[in-house]
């Protein structure tokens, strides 16, 4: 009995011992992954330094940034603002901030010129920035490298598409090709064919042309596609080219929602979120990369808004956004 005891008392203590033994090298495991990874994640994160530089930011501009810091903040990146003055040369202490980022997001197309005029090295992602923008920008710095946008403009498929859904297929397309968006005159032909539409264009070379272009249009097209060409579609112009259209029942495509709230019956648009959402998609990629997949990016997510007074006046029934967008989604697929 004795001895039982003590090849019992003896196991009790080998197995205390192997238990001991076997904290201790959990404790040692844990704590290892855990600083190891804690000092991965420092470093990983000091490579991975973004600054979202911008200039007076109100309304849509500042819902954006405050939705790309909370995008970003999900990922291991270190997020800082830097808000531009009027001035159009950057200060010594500012360009000390740049040089220590490893990506600039720029909001807007007058902040994106400051800092490419700065001949920053630092890699660019630029937002809210119009097609025509871009590319005049990319031939005056066609040496810049690393440097992409996320532009303003929707695909133009997806405005063929928007017709599609709101008055149906074949229709008579009218286009105003001005001095931004001369260039677009093939493509636009290909697209209209593809997306089973016809298209009549009327070119402006000045702004006494446009009344005269624009009757034309009215008499040959069953609705008017309005692009973002500031020569043609402005302040000076908006409330006449509106009302033209109007009294000729023809319907426009606005290319903002706030054109549909003046009068344009429909336009295709992206939301804060769904900007930031895909701003924050090229920023991880980028980090993968080290590189731009692409020079431009057009929008990927984007919403409809619809003037159904204005629709309702022209004889025009709409179907509900959510409906809308989905048809034209369902069109993409597609491709």
């Amino acid at each position: 009995m004795k001895l039982n005891r003590n090849i019992n008392k003896t196991r009790h203590n080998e197995f205390s011992s192997l238990r001991l033994f076997v904290s201790a090298v959990f404790i040692f495991s844990v704590s290892f992954f855990f600083i190891f990874f804690s000092q991965n994640a420092t470093a990983d994160s000091a490579d991975k330094n973004i600054l979202i530089v911008f200039q007076k930011s109100h309304g849509f501009r500042q819902q954006l940034i405050d939705q790309l810091q909370t995008d970003l903040s999900h990922y291991n990146y270190r997020i800082s603002n830097l808000e531009l003055g009027a001035s159009e040369k950057i200060s010594p202490q500012n360009l000390s901030t740049i040089s220590k980022q490893q990506l600039l997001i720029s909001i807007g197309s007058q902040t994106t010129k400051i800092l490419l005029e700065a001949k920053i090295d630092t890699p660019i992602l630029s937002a809210l920035i119009p097609r025509h923008i871009s590319k005049s920008l990319k031939k005056a710095h066609a040496n810049k490298n690393n440097w992409s946008c996320l532009l303003i403009d929707q695909p133009f498929d997806r405005q063929f598409n928007l017709i599609s859904a709101v008055l149906g297929k074949n229709q008579d397309t009218g286009v105003l090709l001005g001095p931004y968006t001369a260039d677009l005159q093939k493509t636009l032909k290909k697209i209209s064919t593809k997306t089973s539409h016809k298209i009549n264009f009327e070119k402006v070379k000045d702004s006494d042309q446009l009344s005269s272009s624009l009757k034309k249009i009215n008499r040959s097209s069953d609705v008017l596609l309005t692009l973002p060409d500031p020569s043609i579609y402005n302040k000076g112009t908006l409330r006449g080219i509106l009302l033209s259209a109007y009294r000729n029942k023809l319907p426009i495509i606005g290319f903002s929602k706030a054109y549909v709230n003046a009068g344009a019956i429909a336009a295709v648009y992206s939301e804060p979120k769904q900007i930031s959402k895909q701003i924050t998609q090229i920023t991880k990629n980028y980090f993968i990369r080290r590189s731009f997949k692409k020079d431009n990016y057009y929008p990927d997510e984007f919403s409809v808004a619809l003037n159904k007074n204005i629709a309702h006046s022209l004889g025009i029934k709409l179907s509900t956004n959510e409906t809308i967008v989905k048809q034209i989604k369902k069109a993409e697929a597609k491709k």
